[in-house]
């Protein structure tokens, strides 16, 4: 199975972008009509930060997340088999650059909170191209792409921990090197001893703690990072952001943390609500007496 992961991203490599995304927005379609589950979470989630959206606007929204999620195969394949110069020249704006680099030099280390948005993956190319990078890896649903996602970051310079005791300290010795740590914030933690209940787009959400404890590791300056698709053109380019959170996010109060978090995660999304990973379940474990939002009726 592996074998044929990797031969169909190969293959994958050689599609142009216009081709991609023509193929994306057919998947998108496809998704839509059979409801699939990536489909069907996607909506929910949509319907329930977006209420005022008429059923119209819901279906556009809907289509172009599904477009953009269907992006991402092609994308894992361009970071694992193009060069690194020609993914670099992919890149045609870096807003905040300066924040990135003079926390970077103030040598205490640099939490960069990415929420799944946009290719977060490809900030990595940029990443390692200038700065030490250390991060968690979260083996993948389907365990045939685990060895090229990990390859693929690694060739980008990350030092990968897999989610576990062993790679927090990794990640508190990445911070202590001064290294860029990356944290994916919006991931639903397995543990409510590791999180806590604030809103998000006005609604509830479990909400993970992990870079409160990591800013108690020295002093280092907490970022919000981003790589936004730009489609215009008929291919596809990227726009890198990197922007201060909420000055709240280093409040020793567990609810005010999460809660600067969460917003600084939103403002992120409604810039482009259709690049948000839509189909991750962000509304669950909040308990058996909170309806459950993805169960099938």
């Amino acid at each position: 199975m592996s074998a044929f992961v990797g031969l169909f991203l190969r293959l994958l490599n050689w599609l142009p972008d216009a081709l991609a995304i023509r193929i994306a927005a057919l998947a998108a379609t496809s998704l839509i009509k059979r409801n699939a589950d990536i489909a069907r979470v996607s909506r929910i989630n949509i319907r329930h930060c977006f209420p005022e959206l008429d059923s119209e606007a819901e279906q556009a929204r809907l289509h172009d997340s599904l477009l953009h999620s269907a992006l991402l195969p092609f994308e894992l394949a361009y970071l694992q088999h193009r060069p690194i110069n020609k993914l670099l020249a992919k890149i045609i704006a870096v807003d905040g650059e300066q924040l990135l680099k003079e926390a970077w030099q103030e040598g205490n280390g640099v939490l960069l909170l990415m929420p799944h948005f946009g290719c977060w993956e490809f900030l990595s190319v940029y990443l390692g191209h200038g700065y030490s990078i250390s991060a968690l890896y979260d083996p993948p649903n389907v365990a045939a792409l685990e060895a090229s996602m990990l390859n693929m970051r690694e060739r980008q310079g990350a030092t990968m921990h897999p989610t576990n005791a062993a790679g927090l300290r990794g990640l508190m010795r990445g911070l202590k090197a001064g290294n860029v740590v990356v944290v994916l914030p919006d991931q639903v933690p397995t543990s409510t001893a590791s999180a806590t209940v604030a809103p998000f787009f006005e609604r509830q959400a479990l909400t993970m703690l992990l870079a409160k404890r990591l800013l108690k590791v020295g002093s280092p300056q907490v970022l919000m990072a981003a790589a936004w698709r730009d489609l215009s053109a008929g291919d596809i380019r990227y726009r890198l952001s990197f922007e201060r959170p909420p000055a709240e996010i280093y409040d020793e109060d567990d609810g005010a943390h999460a809660a600067a978090m969460n917003t600084a995660i939103e403002k992120i999304v409604r810039r482009d609500p259709a690049q948000y990973q839509w189909s991750y379940k962000r509304f669950r474990r909040l308990g058996k007496e909170t309806l459950d939002l993805y169960r099938r009726q």
